[in-house]
Protein backbone atom coordinates (compact mmCIF):
# COMPACT_ATOMS: atom_id res chain seq x y z
CA UNK A 1 0.00 0.00 0.00
CA UNK A 2 1.01 3.47 -0.65
CA UNK A 3 0.27 5.90 2.01
CA UNK A 4 0.86 9.47 2.27
CA UNK A 5 1.23 11.22 5.39
CA UNK A 6 1.04 14.88 5.42
CA UNK A 7 2.54 16.67 8.83
CA UNK A 8 1.19 19.90 10.24
CA UNK A 9 4.23 21.50 8.50
CA UNK A 10 4.74 23.68 11.72
CA UNK A 11 7.93 21.33 12.81
CA UNK A 12 9.73 19.78 10.50
CA UNK A 13 9.88 15.22 10.57
CA UNK A 14 12.08 13.52 12.05
CA UNK A 15 11.64 16.06 14.80
CA UNK A 16 14.55 18.14 15.53
CA UNK A 17 13.42 19.99 18.93
CA UNK A 18 10.89 17.11 20.22
CA UNK A 19 7.40 18.43 18.93
CA UNK A 20 5.19 15.69 19.91
CA UNK A 21 2.88 15.21 17.01
CA UNK A 22 5.95 15.06 15.06
CA UNK A 23 7.91 12.13 16.86
CA UNK A 24 4.09 10.31 16.41
CA UNK A 25 4.58 10.11 12.65
CA UNK A 26 7.86 9.37 12.53
CA UNK A 27 7.13 6.38 14.74
CA UNK A 28 4.48 5.15 13.33
CA UNK A 29 5.85 5.72 9.58
CA UNK A 30 8.72 3.77 10.42
CA UNK A 31 6.65 0.80 11.59
CA UNK A 32 4.67 1.13 8.48
CA UNK A 33 7.56 0.45 6.72
CA UNK A 34 8.64 -2.71 8.69
CA UNK A 35 5.00 -3.89 7.63
CA UNK A 36 6.20 -3.90 3.90
CA UNK A 37 4.66 -0.24 3.20
CA UNK A 38 5.59 2.71 0.78
CA UNK A 39 5.69 6.16 2.91
CA UNK A 40 5.90 9.35 2.24
CA UNK A 41 5.75 12.13 4.53
CA UNK A 42 5.28 15.16 3.63
CA UNK A 43 6.91 17.58 6.12
CA UNK A 44 8.48 21.49 6.50
CA UNK A 45 12.38 22.05 5.38
CA UNK A 46 14.36 23.49 8.15
CA UNK A 47 18.39 24.35 8.81
CA UNK A 48 18.69 20.43 9.79
CA UNK A 49 17.08 19.12 6.53
CA UNK A 50 16.95 21.06 3.46
CA UNK A 51 16.36 18.52 1.41
CA UNK A 52 13.93 15.49 0.42
CA UNK A 53 15.44 11.93 1.85
CA UNK A 54 14.91 8.97 1.49
CA UNK A 55 15.23 5.70 3.76
CA UNK A 56 14.26 2.25 2.08
CA UNK A 57 10.37 2.72 1.45
CA UNK A 58 10.11 5.78 3.56
CA UNK A 59 10.73 9.22 1.66
CA UNK A 60 10.77 12.43 3.38
CA UNK A 61 8.92 15.07 1.06
CA UNK A 62 10.17 18.68 2.17
CA UNK A 63 8.51 21.93 1.61
CA UNK A 64 9.15 25.34 2.57
CA UNK A 65 6.79 26.38 4.91
CA UNK A 66 5.67 29.86 4.12
CA UNK A 67 2.39 29.44 5.17
CA UNK A 68 -0.36 26.65 5.29
CA UNK A 69 -2.06 27.34 1.79
CA UNK A 70 1.27 27.26 -0.09
CA UNK A 71 2.52 24.18 1.81
CA UNK A 72 -0.63 22.68 1.19
CA UNK A 73 -0.96 23.67 -2.52
CA UNK A 74 2.93 22.38 -2.69
CA UNK A 75 2.00 18.81 -1.14
CA UNK A 76 -1.40 17.74 -3.44
CA UNK A 77 0.61 19.11 -6.86
CA UNK A 78 3.76 16.39 -5.21
CA UNK A 79 0.30 13.89 -4.44
CA UNK A 80 -1.11 14.40 -8.27
CA UNK A 81 2.36 13.13 -9.68
CA UNK A 82 2.87 10.70 -7.03
CA UNK A 83 -0.92 9.35 -6.52
CA UNK A 84 -1.17 7.12 -3.27
CA UNK A 85 -3.36 4.51 -1.95
CA UNK A 86 -4.52 6.77 1.28
CA UNK A 87 -4.28 9.67 2.69
CA UNK A 88 -3.23 10.81 6.50
CA UNK A 89 -3.91 14.09 7.24
CA UNK A 90 -1.84 14.96 11.03
CA UNK A 91 -3.42 17.17 13.06
CA UNK A 92 -5.07 19.71 10.52
CA UNK A 93 -8.33 19.37 9.92
CA UNK A 94 -8.47 22.90 7.77
CA UNK A 95 -6.38 20.47 5.15
CA UNK A 96 -9.22 18.09 4.55
CA UNK A 97 -11.59 20.09 2.00
CA UNK A 98 -9.38 20.84 -0.21
CA UNK A 99 -7.71 17.80 -0.30
CA UNK A 100 -11.02 16.68 -0.85
CA UNK A 101 -11.40 18.65 -3.82
CA UNK A 102 -8.51 17.51 -5.75
CA UNK A 103 -8.91 13.68 -5.13
CA UNK A 104 -12.62 13.04 -5.22
CA UNK A 105 -12.06 9.44 -5.07
CA UNK A 106 -9.30 8.71 -2.62
CA UNK A 107 -9.36 7.41 1.02
CA UNK A 108 -8.53 10.29 3.14
CA UNK A 109 -7.83 10.28 7.11
CA UNK A 110 -7.80 12.89 9.84
CA UNK A 111 -5.60 12.10 12.88
CA UNK A 112 -6.49 14.21 15.81
CA UNK A 113 -3.82 14.34 18.61
CA UNK A 114 -5.65 17.20 20.67
CA UNK A 115 -8.90 19.70 20.38
CA UNK A 116 -6.46 22.41 19.87
CA UNK A 117 -6.63 22.93 16.00
CA UNK A 118 -10.70 21.40 15.42
CA UNK A 119 -11.17 24.20 17.27
CA UNK A 120 -11.25 28.68 17.08
CA UNK A 121 -9.55 30.37 15.99
CA UNK A 122 -7.81 27.88 13.99
CA UNK A 123 -11.30 26.51 12.38
CA UNK A 124 -15.18 27.73 12.95
CA UNK A 125 -17.85 25.30 14.16
CA UNK A 126 -19.44 24.95 10.78
CA UNK A 127 -15.89 24.46 9.17
CA UNK A 128 -15.54 21.28 11.28
CA UNK A 129 -18.65 20.31 10.65
CA UNK A 130 -17.66 20.05 6.80
CA UNK A 131 -14.59 18.69 7.49
CA UNK A 132 -16.20 15.66 9.39
CA UNK A 133 -18.64 14.91 6.98
CA UNK A 134 -15.70 15.00 3.99
CA UNK A 135 -13.41 12.72 5.31
CA UNK A 136 -13.35 9.21 5.35
CA UNK A 137 -12.39 8.15 9.15
CA UNK A 138 -11.39 10.46 12.08
CA UNK A 139 -8.41 8.64 14.21
CA UNK A 140 -7.79 10.01 17.66
CA UNK A 141 -5.20 8.99 20.43
CA UNK A 142 -7.34 8.00 22.78
CA UNK A 143 -10.70 6.72 23.94
CA UNK A 144 -11.66 9.97 25.60
CA UNK A 145 -10.96 11.79 22.44
CA UNK A 146 -12.80 10.14 19.88
CA UNK A 147 -16.00 10.50 22.69
CA UNK A 148 -15.57 14.20 22.01
CA UNK A 149 -14.98 14.58 18.75
CA UNK A 150 -18.16 12.51 18.09
CA UNK A 151 -20.42 14.01 20.33
CA UNK A 152 -19.45 17.65 18.86
CA UNK A 153 -19.34 16.46 15.35
CA UNK A 154 -21.83 13.86 15.08
CA UNK A 155 -21.19 13.37 11.43
CA UNK A 156 -17.94 11.48 12.34
CA UNK A 157 -19.85 8.99 14.20
CA UNK A 158 -19.01 5.37 12.79
CA UNK A 159 -16.29 6.28 11.28
CA UNK A 160 -13.96 7.38 14.71
CA UNK A 161 -11.74 5.36 15.84
CA UNK A 162 -9.63 5.89 19.14
CA UNK A 163 -6.01 3.95 18.81
CA UNK A 164 -3.15 4.77 21.25
CA UNK A 165 0.12 6.06 20.99
CA UNK A 166 3.03 4.13 21.59
CA UNK A 167 6.25 4.14 23.53
CA UNK A 168 9.81 2.75 23.23
CA UNK A 169 10.35 1.76 26.40
CA UNK A 170 13.66 0.57 25.72
CA UNK A 171 15.68 4.10 26.14
CA UNK A 172 14.21 4.57 29.50
CA UNK A 173 15.08 1.24 30.38
CA UNK A 174 18.86 1.66 29.48
CA UNK A 175 18.61 5.14 31.05
CA UNK A 176 18.47 3.34 35.04
CA UNK A 177 21.56 1.27 34.75
CA UNK A 178 23.49 4.59 33.61
CA UNK A 179 24.70 5.08 37.03
CA UNK A 180 27.74 7.16 36.05
CA UNK A 181 25.20 9.93 34.06
CA UNK A 182 22.54 9.73 36.57
CA UNK A 183 25.42 11.12 39.40
CA UNK A 184 26.55 13.64 36.69
CA UNK A 185 23.15 14.67 35.82
CA UNK A 186 22.15 15.17 40.08
CA UNK A 187 25.63 16.84 40.55
CA UNK A 188 24.56 19.59 38.04
CA UNK A 189 21.07 20.55 39.50
CA UNK A 190 22.14 20.16 42.87
CA UNK A 191 20.28 16.97 43.84
CA UNK A 192 21.86 15.01 46.78
CA UNK A 193 21.38 10.77 46.54
CA UNK A 194 18.84 10.08 48.92
CA UNK A 195 16.84 13.67 48.91
CA UNK A 196 13.08 12.88 48.48
CA UNK A 197 12.48 13.89 44.65
CA UNK A 198 9.35 14.89 42.40
CA UNK A 199 9.10 15.46 38.82
CA UNK A 200 7.33 17.03 36.57
CA UNK A 201 7.87 16.76 32.80
CA UNK A 202 6.15 18.93 29.67
CA UNK A 203 5.52 22.12 28.81
CA UNK A 204 5.39 25.32 31.22
CA UNK A 205 2.12 26.47 30.68
CA UNK A 206 -1.12 27.23 32.82
CA UNK A 207 -3.37 23.58 31.35
CA UNK A 208 -0.52 21.60 32.44
CA UNK A 209 -1.40 22.45 36.14
CA UNK A 210 2.39 22.87 37.78
CA UNK A 211 0.93 25.84 39.69
CA UNK A 212 -0.98 23.58 41.82
CA UNK A 213 1.26 21.51 42.43
CA UNK A 214 3.75 24.89 43.65
CA UNK A 215 0.40 24.68 46.00
CA UNK A 216 0.70 21.78 47.53
CA UNK A 217 4.64 22.25 48.14
CA UNK A 218 5.04 24.17 51.62
CA UNK A 219 2.85 21.77 52.84
CA UNK A 220 4.67 18.54 51.94
CA UNK A 221 8.01 20.64 52.31
CA UNK A 222 6.86 20.98 56.01
CA UNK A 223 6.32 16.84 56.42
CA UNK A 224 9.67 16.44 54.13
CA UNK A 225 12.35 18.35 54.84
CA UNK A 226 14.89 17.78 52.12
CA UNK A 227 12.13 17.29 49.78
CA UNK A 228 13.13 18.38 45.85
CA UNK A 229 10.58 19.47 42.78
CA UNK A 230 11.89 18.89 39.25
CA UNK A 231 10.54 20.69 37.00
CA UNK A 232 11.74 20.12 33.23
CA UNK A 233 10.58 21.61 30.23
CA UNK A 234 10.11 25.11 28.88
CA UNK A 235 7.14 27.14 27.51
CA UNK A 236 7.69 26.58 23.79
CA UNK A 237 9.23 23.48 22.28
CA UNK A 238 13.11 23.78 22.55
CA UNK A 239 12.52 27.53 23.21
CA UNK A 240 13.41 28.95 27.38
CA UNK A 241 11.34 32.25 26.54
CA UNK A 242 10.13 33.91 29.50
CA UNK A 243 6.16 34.29 29.52
CA UNK A 244 4.10 35.67 32.16
CA UNK A 245 3.18 32.11 33.70
CA UNK A 246 6.90 31.00 33.68
CA UNK A 247 7.16 34.28 35.94
CA UNK A 248 4.59 33.94 38.26
CA UNK A 249 6.19 30.44 38.69
CA UNK A 250 9.39 31.45 39.75
CA UNK A 251 7.82 33.99 41.68
CA UNK A 252 5.57 31.49 43.62
CA UNK A 253 8.98 29.68 43.50
CA UNK A 254 10.82 32.06 45.90
CA UNK A 255 10.27 30.96 49.41
CA UNK A 256 10.88 27.04 48.27
CA UNK A 257 14.11 28.54 46.06
CA UNK A 258 16.06 25.77 47.84
CA UNK A 259 13.64 22.98 46.92
CA UNK A 260 12.65 23.42 43.27
CA UNK A 261 14.60 23.17 40.64
CA UNK A 262 14.14 24.37 36.94
CA UNK A 263 16.07 22.12 34.53
CA UNK A 264 14.43 24.81 31.42
CA UNK A 265 13.84 22.53 28.12
CA UNK A 266 15.57 18.85 28.08
CA UNK A 267 16.63 17.31 24.70
CA UNK A 268 14.39 13.76 23.97
CA UNK A 269 17.99 12.21 23.83
CA UNK A 270 18.40 13.16 27.99
CA UNK A 271 14.80 12.77 29.02
CA UNK A 272 15.11 9.69 30.09
CA UNK A 273 17.81 10.19 32.43
CA UNK A 274 15.50 13.26 34.12
CA UNK A 275 12.85 10.57 34.82
CA UNK A 276 15.69 8.48 36.54
CA UNK A 277 16.09 11.59 39.57
CA UNK A 278 12.43 10.82 40.53
CA UNK A 279 11.02 9.07 43.43
CA UNK A 280 7.65 10.14 42.12
CA UNK A 281 6.61 11.53 38.98
CA UNK A 282 3.29 13.95 39.23
CA UNK A 283 1.20 15.32 36.42
CA UNK A 284 -1.32 17.59 37.41
CA UNK A 285 -2.95 18.60 34.24
CA UNK A 286 -5.55 21.17 34.29
CA UNK A 287 -6.87 20.52 30.68
CA UNK A 288 -8.50 17.76 29.15
CA UNK A 289 -5.18 15.80 28.22
CA UNK A 290 -5.43 13.82 25.33
CA UNK A 291 -3.22 11.46 26.16
CA UNK A 292 -0.55 12.73 27.59
CA UNK A 293 3.04 10.19 26.76
CA UNK A 294 4.64 11.75 29.60
CA UNK A 295 2.56 9.29 31.43
CA UNK A 296 3.95 6.41 29.28
CA UNK A 297 7.94 7.64 29.99
CA UNK A 298 7.26 7.89 33.79
CA UNK A 299 5.83 3.60 33.35
CA UNK A 300 8.79 2.82 31.07
CA UNK A 301 11.15 4.39 33.94
CA UNK A 302 9.34 2.25 35.81
CA UNK A 303 8.37 5.31 38.33
CA UNK A 304 4.78 5.63 40.34
CA UNK A 305 2.71 8.30 38.78
CA UNK A 306 0.18 11.03 40.44
CA UNK A 307 -2.11 11.81 37.77
CA UNK A 308 -5.06 14.00 37.02
CA UNK A 309 -8.08 12.55 36.22
CA UNK A 310 -8.47 14.65 33.20
CA UNK A 311 -9.47 13.74 29.49
CA UNK A 312 -7.15 10.66 28.44
CA UNK A 313 -4.96 10.15 31.20
CA UNK A 314 -6.98 7.82 32.80
CA UNK A 315 -6.71 4.96 30.13
CA UNK A 316 -2.87 5.17 30.89
CA UNK A 317 -2.60 5.45 34.43
CA UNK A 318 -4.61 2.78 36.66
CA UNK A 319 -5.57 3.95 40.03
CA UNK A 320 -3.94 2.00 42.74
CA UNK A 321 -2.18 -0.29 40.47
CA UNK A 322 0.52 2.11 38.87
CA UNK A 323 0.15 5.31 40.79
CA UNK A 324 -3.42 7.30 42.22
CA UNK A 325 -5.52 9.61 39.83
CA UNK A 326 -6.92 12.93 41.78
CA UNK A 327 -9.53 15.22 41.15
CA UNK A 328 -8.17 18.26 40.18
CA UNK A 329 -11.04 20.38 42.13
CA UNK A 330 -9.79 18.28 45.44
CA UNK A 331 -6.02 18.93 44.47
CA UNK A 332 -5.29 20.29 47.71
CA UNK A 333 -5.36 17.22 49.71
CA UNK A 334 -5.91 14.60 47.04
CA UNK A 335 -2.19 15.21 45.39
CA UNK A 336 -1.04 15.54 49.04
CA UNK A 337 -1.90 12.64 49.96
CA UNK A 338 -0.85 10.79 47.05
CA UNK A 339 2.36 12.15 46.74
CA UNK A 340 3.28 11.34 50.71
CA UNK A 341 1.16 7.85 50.54
CA UNK A 342 4.36 6.97 47.72
CA UNK A 343 6.88 9.00 49.78
CA UNK A 344 6.55 7.12 52.42
CA UNK A 345 7.02 3.73 50.88
CA UNK A 346 9.63 2.59 49.14
CA UNK A 347 7.79 -0.71 49.04
CA UNK A 348 4.85 0.75 47.34
CA UNK A 349 6.88 2.72 44.57
CA UNK A 350 8.82 -0.49 43.71
CA UNK A 351 5.19 -2.12 43.22
CA UNK A 352 3.85 0.78 41.07
CA UNK A 353 6.71 1.12 38.97
CA UNK A 354 6.91 -2.62 38.37
CA UNK A 355 3.03 -2.66 37.40
CA UNK A 356 3.94 0.39 35.50
CA UNK A 357 6.44 -0.79 33.21
CA UNK A 358 4.18 -3.69 31.93
CA UNK A 359 1.35 -1.62 31.10
CA UNK A 360 3.85 0.29 29.22
CA UNK A 361 4.88 -2.49 27.41
CA UNK A 362 1.83 -2.97 25.98
CA UNK A 363 1.55 0.52 24.69
CA UNK A 364 3.37 -0.31 21.28
CA UNK A 365 4.08 1.57 17.90
CA UNK A 366 4.09 -1.68 16.20
CA UNK A 367 0.81 -1.96 17.75
CA UNK A 368 -0.48 1.68 16.50
CA UNK A 369 0.77 0.79 13.34
CA UNK A 370 -1.15 -2.67 13.02
CA UNK A 371 -4.61 -0.53 13.65
CA UNK A 372 -3.92 2.47 11.27
CA UNK A 373 -3.16 -0.13 8.65
CA UNK A 374 -6.42 -2.28 9.32
CA UNK A 375 -8.21 0.78 8.97
CA UNK A 376 -6.16 2.00 5.40
CA UNK A 377 -6.87 -1.80 4.36
CA UNK A 378 -10.54 -1.41 4.83
CA UNK A 379 -10.78 1.84 3.84
CA UNK A 380 -9.23 1.38 0.27
CA UNK A 381 -11.03 -2.52 -0.39
CA UNK A 382 -14.47 -0.54 -0.31
CA UNK A 383 -12.57 2.33 -2.40
CA UNK A 384 -12.14 -0.08 -5.00
CA UNK A 385 -15.24 -1.67 -4.40
CA UNK A 386 -17.00 1.41 -5.21
CA UNK A 387 -15.16 1.78 -8.30
CA UNK A 388 -15.79 -1.27 -9.49
CA UNK A 389 -19.33 -0.56 -9.02
CA UNK A 390 -19.00 2.49 -10.97
CA UNK A 391 -16.87 0.76 -13.47
CA UNK A 392 -20.00 -1.67 -13.89
CA UNK A 393 -22.72 0.82 -13.90
CA UNK A 394 -20.93 2.54 -16.67
CA UNK A 395 -20.54 -0.86 -18.31
CA UNK A 396 -24.38 -1.30 -18.37
CA UNK A 397 -25.21 2.03 -19.20
CA UNK A 398 -23.34 1.79 -22.30
CA UNK A 399 -24.42 -1.70 -22.96
CA UNK A 400 -28.11 -0.14 -23.12
CA UNK A 401 -27.32 2.86 -25.33
CA UNK A 402 -26.22 0.22 -27.55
Amino acid sequence: MKIAIISPGSFSVPPVIGSSVEHDIQMVAEQMVEEHHEVTVYTRKCREYKRSSRHGKLYYKRIGFKRYEYYLRRVIRHLKRHRPDVILVENRPRYIVKLRENFPDLPIVLNMHSTVFASPPYISYPEMLKVAKTCDTLLTNSKYLENYYVTKYPPFKNKAFGVHLGINAAPFEEASEREEKIAEIRQKFNLKEGEPTILFVGRLMRAKGIHLLLNVMPRLVKKYPKLKLVIAGSPRYGRNISTPYVRMLKQKTSKLHKHIVFTNFVPPDKIPYIYQLADVVVIPSLWQEPFGRVNLEAMASTKAVVASNRGGIPEVIRDQENGFIVSIRRYRDELYEGISKLLESEELREEYGKRGLELAKNFTWSKTAKEYLQIFEDLTSESIQDKRKIEEEATLNRSDGD
